[in-house]
């Protein structure tokens, strides 16, 4: 699962809490599955976002040794692709993706093209919380990151990843 955004504090904003939230509640209906957490520091923190999200979900119940962090990838189309190797890489079958319902279309849609076999996917939703750094406005409201999504919709059919 992509990071959405953390917060100066090093906790997850509010999207990412959702997103942690559910993929825990998926991870204890299927414990023999791995999550994957995925962003590396493009908040310039010191800190992978993947490291602060893998603490959240053993927080939240899920086994560490279940959890992947995969924390090199800046951007959401690296997160994938990243993610689908580790996923080939270990054969494991039926990947789940888990994001921000306002972000699933744009995921989901550079999943299909890189072609994930058999996606599956799951949103969550929540209110909008600002971010460090430059992302304090992509994450400050639902609206602000409805936004961000159309804005990042048009890079990434620009660079030819949708």
């Amino acid at each position: 699962m992509p990071s959405y955004a953390i917060k100066k504090n090093l906790e997850p904003t509010r999207p990412t809490r959702a997103e942690l939230t559910m993929a825990a509640a998926w991870w204890h209906r299927f414990p023999e599955a791995a999550v994957i957490v995925s962003t590396g520091d493009n908040q310039s923190l010191g800190v992978t976002n993947a490291a602060v999200m893998a603490a959240s979900l053993a927080e939240l119940g899920v086994r560490r040794d279940r959890i992947i962090e995969e924390g090199h990838s800046r951007n959401t189309y690296e997160n994938l692709r990243n993610c689908f190797a580790i996923v080939q890489a270990a054969g494991f079958a039926q990947p789940t993706l888990v994001t921000h319902d306002l972000y699933t279309r744009r995921a989901v849609a550079i999943a299909r093209k890189m072609p994930w076999p058999d996606l599956h996917w799951v949103s969550a939703v929540s209110k909008g919380e600002p971010a460090a750094g430059w992302k304090f406005i992509q994450t400050h409201s639902r609206p602000t990151i409805l936004l961000y999504e159309i804005g990042a919709s048009a890079y990434c059919k620009m660079r030819g990843w949708l």
